[in-house]
Order: C-alpha cells, then sequence, then structure tokens
C-alpha cells in the first residue's frame, strides 16, 4: 500500500515545520553560524591577507569599540540610520499615495505607469552629478536619491495590492453610498496590506543600500563614508567593522518588518 505522501504529488504537500528535528528558523541560525565559523577559521589559516579578510571575532571587537567613539555614533551610526529611516519614510508615503492614486484613476494610471516602468531601468545613481548641482552634498541630495531608488518598488507592490480587491466589493461599497475614505479605510487598505507591507519590506533594503552607496560618493562622513575611507586608506579593521554595523542594521530592520508583515498579513493567519 501507498503511502499518503507518495500519493500526494509534492508541489501541493505541505512544507514540513521540521527538517531533522529543527524549525526552519533553527536551521537558519545553524547557517549563518556555520558561515560566520567558516569565515573565521579561513582568515586565521593564514591563506588569505589581512588586507583582504580578518577574522569575524575582530570585526565584532572593533564594532564594540567604535561604539564608545561619541564621534563616530552620532557623526557616522545615527545619521546614517536616520537618513536611512528619512528616506524609507518618504518612500513609503509617496509609494502608498501614489498606488493609491493610480488605482482610482485611470487616467493617473496611464500617466504615471509609463515612468513607473522606465525607472526600473534608469541607474538613478546616475543623476548625482544633477543633485549635486541643484542642492551640494548635504543630506538633500542623499535623501532624494533614496527615496527615488525605494519608492518605485513601494508604488509596484502597493498598486497590484489595491487592483486586487474584486470589482464586486467596490460596486458594493458604492450602493451602500461609502464616501472614499470610508472606502480607503475599510476595503482597499485592508485588501492591500500584505502586497503594501511586502513592498515596503523590500522599499526598506532599496533605501538602505541607496543611502550607503550614496554617502560613499555624496557624503563626507556617515556610515558609508567611514567604509569608503577606511577602503581608501586600507584600513582593513575599520571597513570590516562598518560592514557589521550595516549587517546588523539590515538584519534587525528586515526582522522587525517581517515580524509586522506576519502580524498584520491576513493570508498567513
Amino acid at each position: 500500500m501507498k503511502s499518503r505522501s507518495s500519493v500526494v504529488p509534492s508541489y501541493v504537500r505541505p512544507t514540513p515545520r521540521r527538517v531533522a528535528g529543527l524549525p526552519s528558523p533553527a536551521w537558519t541560525l545553524v547557517l549563518v553560524i556555520g558561515a560566520i565559523a567558516a569565515i573565521e577559521l579561513y582568515a586565521r589559516s593564514g591563506a588569505v591577507s589581512r588586507l583582504d579578510l580578518i577574522p569575524v571575532s575582530e570585526m565584532v571587537t572593533r564594532a564594540i569599540e567604535l561604539l564608545g567613539d561619541r564621534e563616530f555614533v552620532v557623526g557616522a551610526l545615527l545619521r546614517s540610520v536616520l537618513l536611512i529611516c528619512v528616506s524609507f519614510a518618504a518612500s513609503a508615503v509617496a509609494g502608498v499615495a501614489v498606488a493609491y492614486a493610480m488605482a482610482r484613476s485611470r487616467w493617473v494610471h496611464r500617466a504615471v505607469k509609463p515612468y513607473v516602468n522606465v525607472f526600473y531601468a534608469l541607474p538613478v545613481f546616475a543623476l548625482y552629478p544633477v543633485m549635486v548641482v541643484m542642492f551640494g552634498t548635504g543630506v538633500v541630495p542623499i535623501v532624494l536619491l533614496a527615496t527615488l531608488f525605494s519608492v518605485v518598488i513601494v508604488i509596484s507592490n502597493a498598486l497590484v495590492g489595491f487592483e486586487s480587491a474584486p470589482p464586486i466589493v467596490t460596486k458594493l461599497a458604492r450602493s451602500l453610498e461609502m464616501t472614499r475614505a470610508q472606502q480607503l479605510r475599510k476595503i482597499l487598505l485592508p485588501s492591500a496590506l500584505p502586497d503594501i507591507l511586502a513592498g515596503l519590506k523590500l522599499g526598506l533594503a532599496y533605501a538602505i543600500i541607496a543611502v550607503l552607496a550614496t554617502e560613499f560618493i555624496l557624503a563626507t562622513t556617515g556610515l558609508g563614508q567611514v567604509v569608503n575611507r577606511a577602503y581608501n586608506n586600507f584600513d582593513t579593521l575599520d571597513m570590516y567593522a562598518g560592514i557589521v554595523f550595516v549587517s546588523v542594521f539590515a538584519l534587525l530592520a528586515n526582522l522587525a518588518l517581517g515580524a509586522a508583515l506576519s502580524a498584520f498579513d491576513w493570508r498567513r493567519r
């Protein structure tokens, strides 16, 4: 007699909660620890120059030391985190608003959609000379470039969510004489929320990349500039310490948004 698992096709079988007795989060932790241990051993083996790679333990130790440097914390770390948060918030608000306008108006959809598609092929960082001429080398061009870089993915995902509401529901709302604000709050936002949150999660990653990459070329301070300066000065220790801060911040931010996604995504309940 065939087992039930052999009868049910593999593509419709539920994903197992445990593999070899461990849940998926435990396996993620095992893989991360394994990768860190491999880098540590490889760096200490002498097979690679210290100018190219240092042990992870030294990276973390130096990162902890930098936390005691007020100039680094205030002038670089907190500055970059603030720029990322501002860029992400701007792209989130603008992206959802533009997507809603596109979903509500066919004219707006036809007018804006080509530009949204073009942005996927446009190297946004090529605009930085224009930004420098217009706004100088301060925080304004960094925030603008990061917002432009991340807002497109938010618009695309939010638009998918808003357009996923069945037309019959919209007609029912009109028959009940619901205002546009009531339709948005009670129908469109709950329907689009999972896609909006997914877009925000990607938008955060784009904002982190854009801010740090722009700081390499536009800023005189910031976490990206610290890494760039350390790289140019062959200061491998500070360079990898900066990368540790970037990795930790990106991980914590994505975990927080992932928790929000799980909490608000009604499709995962």
